[in-house]
């Protein structure tokens, strides 16, 4: 998607080299229409750059970071060595996330019977700007909490449907572990049956049980849904909880 104006310093962007100099490398910004800026040759690596080229060639995509920006003399100045490999490859995939969703809101729009070109820059932009990429509206409108913030956020349902439909044909959400290690305890004297009967409870819902040591357990189940699982496991611990006395619960963090 192109922006308007100039970049801000400190923002990472995307461009495609036009030019290697001796002492510079000049970048189109491929999200700013029109804006070219440069990357001076102490910006290029943390080593010692023998041979520019080395470092760039005419044509090929970069991801870079903005250092200075002087729109009245139409410099624009940027870093290639600021800018790590775990960085620029998020970037990428951002790009990547954004050319995706433009083609999922054209889809959304055509099941809804409006122009493309008006439902990207009005319902695309809103969601970008409520989720910070319109992508993860689609992303969260794959399972029934994440409809329920499109909605919350005053997407219409209408919009919240064709968004939920054509993310279901053109997207695959991987199930995800959660984990949580519950601790029952009994003073009492069938103490023990109870807590058997709880943890037979839990199983019985999808949660797997595994014994760590006395009294603690490790639970965890399978779901493209984190929020409702987290509910859900949370939940039948608190009962499982009440049944036996006493006992907490701990979710385990990746």
């Amino acid at each position: 998607m192109i922006k308007q104006k100039y970049p801000e310093p400190g923002e990472k962007v995307i461009g495609t080299v036009t030019k290697v100099n001796p002492f510079s490398i000049m970048i189109a910004l491929d999200e700013y229409k029109g804006i070219e800026g440069m990357v001076h040759i102490s910006e290029v690596s943390r080593k010692w750059v023998k041979d520019i080229r080395e470092f760039a060639k005419e044509g090929e995509k970069t991801v870079v970071l903005v250092l200075k920006v002087e729109p009245e003399k139409g410099h624009v100045s940027l870093s290639l060595k600021r800018v790590s490999q775990r960085e620029a490859d998020e970037k990428l995939k951002e790009i990547k996330r954004g050319q995706k969703a433009e083609r999922l809101i054209e889809m959304a729009a055509k099941e809804l019977g409006l122009p493309a070109a008006q439902a990207k820059e009005n319902m695309g932009e809103k969601l970008k700007e409520l989720f910070g990429e319109a992508y993860k509206a689609f992303v969260l409108s794959l399972t029934p909490t994440g409809k329920e913030q499109l909605l919350k956020k005053g997407i219409p349902e209408k919009w919240v449907q064709a968004i939920s439909s054509v993310a279901e044909k053109n997207i695959e959400i991987k199930e995800i572990e959660l984990r949580a290690e519950l601790e029952l305890k009994s003073s009492v004297g069938d103490g023990i049956e109870k807590i058997k009967k709880a943890l037979l409870g839990i199983e019985s819902t999808g949660i797997d049980v595994k014994y760590i040591s006395a009294p603690v357990y490790r639970l965890s189940m399978r779901t493209k849904d984190a929020k409702a699982g987290d509910r859900k496991m949370e939940q039948i611990a608190a009962a499982a909880i009440k049944s036996v006395g006493e006992g907490g619960y701990k979710k385990i963090e990746e």
